[in-house]
């Protein structure tokens, strides 16, 4: 007779790199059966304002603030002899990784015969080049990039409809019309080679570079079925509606917290690096009443601004990142909600300092990579 529920099973530490337009947020975890322990973390924001908004990637400043958040992460618990073993798991800004979602339709000649599984596998290669095509001419008239400066890293089903029902796959069933929705991620070719040069540089063991769409509908579709949830960020947020623990919609919005600290800093006249921390302090108020209705009237129209940009009027809204706490930004229209790392079950933070919702989409990805260890032990077994 065994006692083993009394044991606990530590996994090997596993890093989360989540670098954003603004700032660097760092986490060291580890999956301790079904909880994901935070044993350090730490944010880092880049010195030089904007980093993203040039062509050059600026990989000095990058890997300065990626070094400095992994030595605040050590603080908690020590990891640099221990981070080229340590998977990590990388996310880049919104701008440098792109999702997007795609649908396409492909029919067959013979509705009545059944698909072999070679004939799946034809079937998907023919789905993804033609949403690899579609992407890449929505892109160049974007922005002029061409398809072959495009990186393509991952094709992720949603939702496959065969002669309008719903399957998990094709092999097996006939029909005339099947309907795929599918999840791209990709990234223009120069700034994800950049990217990869930063991260070789500081030897760190890159087990997969992610999308928060990959891991949103996964964490949250347990707790919460049903929802818009918004990751407001410093230049870019992004917003994702959820139904039926799937992913249906997905859009970038290029506003964020940083229009507010602009506007902070011109209106005050002090330097950038201030007014983001002036901000902050309002979001969390820390001000007298008189600073705060202060504050309030130089971002009237700043408030207005980023509600015309939403265009959001259904609810539940959940919204999380970096700037969710701006009062500006939680009065949103509809039943909104801020998402705190708190309201994440079965995180345990061994640093008590994993309390403010810049923290959640980090750790959604914690928990995330904590399933899919579950998942291969289980398997494995």
């Amino acid at each position: 007779m065994g006692f083993s529920f009394f044991y606990k099973k530590k996994e090997r530490p596993f890093l989360v790199l989540d670098v954003g337009t603004e700032a660097v947020k760092v986490l060291a975890c580890r999956k301790e059966n079904s909880k994901t322990v935070i044993l350090g973390a730490a944010t880092q924001y880049f010195e030089r304002y904007g980093v993203f908004n040039g062509q050059d990637f600026a990989a000095e400043i990058i890997k300065k603030a990626i070094l400095k958040a992994i030595a605040g992460a050590e603080q908690d618990f020590i990891i640099y002899s221990e981070r080229a073993k340590m998977p990590a798991l990388v996310t880049l800004p919104p701008d440098v990784l792109r999702a997007e979602i795609i649908e396409q339709t492909f029919r067959q000649k013979d509705s009545k015969k059944k698909i072999a599984r070679k004939e799946e596998k034809i079937i998907l290669e023919q789905v993804f080049k033609g949403a690899q095509e579609e992407i890449s001419q929505t892109f160049f008239k974007k922005f002029g990039i061409l398809p072959k400066d495009i990186n393509w890293i991952s094709f992720n089903i949603l939702n496959i409809k065969v002669d309008g029902y719903s399957v998990r796959w094709v092999q097996g069933y006939n029909g005339r019309e099947l309907k795929f929705k599918i999840l791209v991620i990709f990234s223009p070719k120069y700034y994800f080679e950049s990217a990869q040069k930063i991260l070789e540089s500081l030897k760190l063991r890159v087990s997969k570079i992610i999308h928060l769409t990959e891991v949103l509908p996964v964490v949250f579709g347990e707790k919460i079925s049903d929802g818009i949830f918004i990751d407001v960020g410093g230049r870019i947020s992004q917003i994702f509606l959820i139904k039926n623990e799937e992913l249906m919609q997905f859009r970038e919005l290029e506003k964020g917290g940083e229009i507010f600290t602009q506007k902070l800093s011109e209106t005050l006249g002090i330097d950038i690096e201030s007014a983001r921390i002036f901000k902050e302090k309002y979001a969390s108020k820390q001000l007298s009443p008189e600073s705060e209705q202060r504050i309030r009237e130089i971002f009237l129209k700043e408030k207005r601004t980023w509600y015309e940009s939403l265009d959001i009027f259904s609810s539940p809204i959940f919204l999380f990142g970096g700037a969710s706490l701006l009062p500006e930004i939680r009065e949103t229209p509809g039943e909104s909600k801020v998402f705190y790392p708190k309201d994440l079950s079965n995180i345990e933070d061994a640093t008590n300092k994993i309390n403010v919702p810049q923290y959640t989409p980090s750790l959604l990805i914690a928990q995330f990579y904590g399933k899919e260890i579950l998942r291969h032990n289980s398997s494995s077994r």
